[in-house]
């Protein structure tokens, strides 16, 4: 068996099998908003990655947009709905350092998401729920191994 997972790893390391494409013409890019602008019927973005790389890009009105808003409902759809509200849209994720994902090929974006928020604000009902659900479950075992120990010690 170890062999055999030796074996894949062996050859794995030769395929490159460890990278991952978009499409054949399709790059991706992971950063931040540096710039925001219209420009004619295209949206100009500036997005610059982890490692300070400066990418320039137009939105299209073929670019898929998926962009979660400041009240954390997510927004899907291209500048042909309201260019004017997409720009906001960016700006609010500039402004908030939202990280966005860019599917592009050549400067036309094809695919423009931003990552889903963690905000700790909209996970504290879960968390105080879960917590409130375990102390029960907790104090119920504790409740119910006490009653037989009660029961075990009045036998004897």
């Amino acid at each position: 068996m170890k062999k055999t997972i030796l074996f894949l790893l062996f050859i794995s390391s030769f395929l490159g099998i460890d990278t991952l494409y978009a499409q054949d013409n399709d790059e991706i890019v992971n950063g931040f908003i540096k710039d925001a602008s219209i420009e004619n019927e295209y949206i100009s973005l500036h997005l610059v990655d982890n490692f300070g790389n400066d990418f320039k890009f137009e939105i299209t009105p073929d670019t898929e947009i998926g962009i979660e808003t400041q009240s954390g409902e997510r927004w899907v759809g291209s500048i042909l709905d309201d260019k004017d509200y997409v720009l906001t849209l960016l700006e609010e994720a500039q402004h908030s350092l939202e990280p966005m994902t860019a599917k592009y090929s050549g400067n036309k974006i094809s695919s423009l998401v931003s990552y889903e928020s963690s905000n700790i604000k909209n996970n504290l009902g879960y968390l105080a729920g879960s917590f409130i659900f375990l102390a029960i479950l907790f104090f119920g075992y504790i409740f119910i191994i006490n009653n037989k120990l009660k029961i075990l010690s009045a036998k004897k």
